[in-house]
């Protein structure tokens, strides 16, 4: 008899065995449906946080680009002010020699006795008449009285004339 007891055992098991695998299909299923969903909102999470960083990574490059640029800009600038100013104090210097030269080779002039005999009447003016007057090798005069000394050289009186035309020469770096 225990074969249809077991037989009979099977079969009144069969209704639960079916059920039981109905029931873990559908929690397979229901897991399955989870980690599916999981699975997507974890990439939707992934792209939203990969295009977060992207527009970072984009804002903080452009804003690195663009205080790179500036720092150039500005350097680029500073390097072009040194650079005119290197060829303004040339331009000036130049003109410098020129009148100091200039000046130099008035005492080589016809009219340059009548020049240094009015320096030397001026040194004397301005330094009284006691003062020594010496002539200079680059032409004009070297006066001194006690510890006081004049210099009405031709050189000196060239630079000391470019000084007070400081405006005039500096329209030559506006033109």
């Amino acid at each position: 008899m225990s074969r249809p007891l077991a037989s009979i055992a099977e079969a009144a098991l069969e209704p639960v065995r079916t059920a039981l695998r109905a029931a873990a299909r559908a929690d397979a299923a229901e897991v399955l449906r989870n980690a599916h969903q999981r699975k997507d909102e974890l990439l939707a999470d992934a792209r939203r946080t990969a295009d977060e960083m992207l527009a970072t990574a984009r804002a903080d490059g452009a804003a690195e680009a663009t205080a790179v640029v500036n720092a150039r800009l500005a350097q680029s600038r500073r390097d072009g002010r040194r650079s005119m100013l290197t060829a303004q104090r040339d331009l000036y210097d130049e003109l410098r020699w020129r009148c100091r030269a200039g000046a130099k080779a008035l005492a080589e002039s016809p009219g340059y006795e009548e020049l240094r005999r009015h320096l030397a009447e001026r040194a004397l003016a301005q330094l009284g008449s006691d003062a020594t007057v010496a002539d200079s090798a680059d032409g004009g005069v070297l006066a001194s009285a006690g510890d006081r000394r004049l210099d009405l050289t031709l050189p000196t009186l060239a630079e000391r004339a470019l000084e007070r035309s400081g405006a005039e020469v500096a329209e030559l770096w506006a033109a």
